[in-house]
């Protein structure tokens, strides 16, 4: 605190005495930290590693409130659990964890959904956390055969559904990644207990490719003695990343492809062939400077969904090409960079009828020396509607089938995120559906003190369609507060005028001393009712983690 001066020091299999070790320093300046220069560390000797075994034993108490028609359902619930890892090699570590919890994990941040598809949110849970660049799959192509938010949470509600054990291997051994991951849940009054396995190798083909396979089964107990009856689902998938910094002398270029099928999971799909129930795809990558870009082409089957995976559309053939040119301005002061970029999605039904179009012309994306940015974007769209789409949710506006095209705005402006106050301000208004819609979001960044920040964040969209015209209101604040080196507090608060629910987390941990953590987590939900807001619910835990280390 004194210096404000950080390091991170990197601590690989330290088995000499006076082992040398690299370290990159870290200086805080108007609040952000800022990399030194790396230097070394000596004179280690006597520090020992052990065994390499971790063992985190943990205790929570929760008591929870839930309002059911004007009385309240209080519970106390007492709970404990286990978190035992080995490291095998410095680089390949074994876990195993009994009766998870993941109290402290932030909450997801609120959305409104206009669009016909599922949205995709970020895992939050730092037990899947850990390693999940393993189990990258063709990241670029936006293909997911895994996706951790599947196990362990209620897919249509986000509710935890707890997870009775699990185990798994992370890691790098010689030329190959590896994970491999297995979780048994819960049987709750909702959900059967369900078993999930997956696998991932990755193997480093020279300096900058990689080849790699992946495989995951869903098995749900009594799965065949369902209303519907549901077998082991099985997803195995393959892909490729081709990499030369060479091409052409000094340039880089980039292919990626891509395969994934399953098995199916119903009686009655056994009619589908595997073309229905896979993916496949290729990606050619250009990533240089003045002169980017790529194109893509993917086909969804109509009956493709990874049974551990996340899918928000089937049945298209889909292109994609992206060009820009981004020249850089050494010689100013003012400007470092402008773009100018074309982006074109072309997707057909898989008989090559077109269903979505778009055309997105970046007309100037600036970025000046002082890290500051703005961007004016034009674009033209064509939805092909097969079915009515009931937009809210709730029956009140329904778009009719047809074909729809449109042309939208978007300019932005966002300020360098070193400053004690930085923004982003957001502009898109244009043709949707059957009219229009005009979206405007504000976000901000305040740290009048060094260990504090504020980020409050409002997003309004007006929709003026034929059917029926409405407004959303989403509002988000995250507040961050570092009493001290060992004590932190955060706090969201969510409101949104759609479900008109109001949400609060709040988070104090304290570092008892370096790896014994305390936490206390606090949630409280309102529902708007007329022009008061009622509770709904809330919930306080104290959780108490101990690592030892042998």
């Amino acid at each position: 605190p004194a210096s404000e001066t950080w390091g991170i020091n990197f601590l690989r299999a330290i088995r000499r005495k006076n082992e040398t070790v690299l370290w990159t320093g870290y200086r805080r300046s108007q609040g952000i930290f800022r990399p030194q220069d790396a230097g070394t560390l000596t004179g280690l000797s006597g520090l020992s590693q052990g065994i390499g075994v971790e063992v985190v034993p943990y205790g929570i108490l929760e008591r929870s409130e839930v309002q059911l028609t004007g009385e309240s359902d209080v519970s106390v619930s007492p709970d404990a659990g286990v978190d035992i890892s080995y490291s095998i090699t410095p680089s390949l570590k074994a876990s195993i964890t009994i009766n998870t919890d993941f109290a402290e994990t932030e909450v997801d941040q609120r959305l409104i959904n206009l669009t016909r598809f599922p949205l995709q949110f970020p895992e939050q849970r730092d037990f899947f956390l850990e390693g999940s660049t393993i189990f990258d799959f063709a990241p670029a192509s936006r293909v997911d055969p895994f996706f951790s938010r599947r196990i362990g949470l209620d897919e249509a509600t986000g509710e935890p559904i707890p997870i009775a054990a699990g185990g798994r291997i992370l890691g790098n051994y010689g030329k190959y990644d590896i994970a491999l991951l297995h979780v048994r849940t819960a049987t709750t009054d909702d959900v059967n207990r369900e078993d999930f396995s997956v696998a991932r190798v990755r193997r480093y083909i020279g300096d900058e490719s990689t080849i790699g396979v992946i495989y995951t089964r869903r098995s749900t107990k009594d799965g065949d003695k369902l209303d519907v009856p549901v077998r082991d689902r099985h997803t195995l998938g393959a892909d490729l990343e081709w990499a030369t910094s060479n091409f052409a002398g000094d340039k880089n270029l980039q292919f990626q492809a891509f395969f994934v099928l399953h098995n199916s999971a119903f009686p009655s799909d056994d009619s589908t062939d595997i073309w229905d129930r896979s993916t496949r795809g290729i990606r050619i990558n250009f990533p240089n400077q003045p002169w980017s870009g790529h194109v893509s082409y993917r086909e969804f089957g109509d009956s493709y969904d990874p049974a551990v995976g996340f899918n928000r559309r089937n049945a298209f053939r889909r292109v994609n090409p992206r060009f820009g040119f981004s020249p850089q301005f050494p010689n100013s002061d003012v400007v470092q960079e402008v773009e100018w970029s074309i982006w074109f999605e072309h997707l057909t039904d898989l008989d090559f009828k077109l269903m979505t179009q778009q055309l997105r012309v970046t007309l100037a994306e600036v970025r000046f020396m002082s890290g500051d940015e703005i961007e004016l974007d034009v674009s033209r769209g064509f939805e092909r509607l097969t079915d009515p789409f009931d937009i809210r949710g709730d029956g009140s506006i329904v778009i009719p089938m047809g074909d729809y095209t449109s042309w939208e705005m978007q300019a932005r402006a966002e300020t360098a995120e070193f400053r004690s106050v930085s923004a982003e301000v957001q502009i898109e208004t244009g043709g949707f559906w059957s009219g229009r819609r005009t979206e405007y979001r504000l976000e901000a960044t305040l740290r009048p003190l060094a260990g504090i920040e504020l980020a409050p964040e409002y997003v309004r969209t007006d929709v003026n369609l034929a059917e029926g015209k409405f407004s959303t209101d989403l509002f988000r604040f995250q507040g961050t507060l570092d009493l001290t080196t060992s004590l932190f507090f955060s706090t969201i608060v969510q409101y949104d005028n759609l479900s008109k629910l109001l949400g609060m987390n709040n988070r104090l941990r304290w570092i008892i001393k370096p790896g014994t953590d305390l936490y206390l987590v606090y949630n409280h939900n309102w529902v708007r009712q007329d022009s008061r807001f009622a509770t709904d619910q809330n919930a306080g835990t104290v959780k108490v983690s101990y690592t030892h280390r042998f």
